[in-house]
């Protein structure tokens, strides 16, 4: 992959599968879409935004799911990073969202080349897996709070991307203690 230049700028992506939420099933969110986190859920999605601040990350754009427990965690995360930038929801990052519609999204925003992507599986699972060249069946598989940043070397994003790391959230966490 190129370096970016002036003329060749280069994309991140970072890729995060929302924190531990209060369990399906729960009779106080009969609604899926209404799980939120859990308090465990909540602080060690701040620490795993401190994780990500120890590695210089800090996006210009937050895109989220709609879903409540996708939301809070794009919120944590931002507020740990101590960045302001817009906070938005997409459908495309709801279950069953499209990466086309994703990048069609991105397409329209080629000021924001740094972005934070919060999603839930298999979704992402397939979504990384495609924007890095490999089939939907790789599974590359996120933990809750994990994530991963990939590179392109254009604005918008195309896939193949770069894949720069891939973090669980425990060694996120433990990179806010380093």
């Amino acid at each position: 992959m190129a370096q970016p230049t002036a003329s060749n700028p280069s994309y991140e992506l970072c890729m995060m599968r929302h924190g531990i939420a209060v369990p399906r099933g729960t009779t106080a969110f009969a609604n899926d879409a209404d799980r939120p986190l859990t308090p465990k859920g909540r602080q060690r999605l701040k620490e795993i935004g401190h994780g990500l601040a120890r590695l210089a990350y800090a996006p210009q754009w937050v895109l989220s799911s709609p879903l409540v427990r996708a939301r809070e965690t794009a919120s944590l995360v931002a507020e740990a990073l101590d960045v302001n930038c817009p906070l938005d929801c997409s459908e495309a990052l709801s279950p069953g969202g499209s990466l086309d519609a994703l990048l069609e999204l991105l397409a329209r925003h080629p000021q924001r080349s740094r972005v934070l992507v919060v999603g839930h599986e298999t979704d992402l699972s397939e979504m990384a897996a495609q924007l890095i060249g490999a089939s939907r069946q790789a599974r590359l598989g996120f933990k809750k709070g994990g994530a991963c940043l990939i590179r392109f070397d254009r604005v918008p994003p195309r896939p193949p991307g770069e894949l720069r790391w891939w973090l669980t959230p425990r060694i996120l966490r433990a990179l806010a203690k380093a």
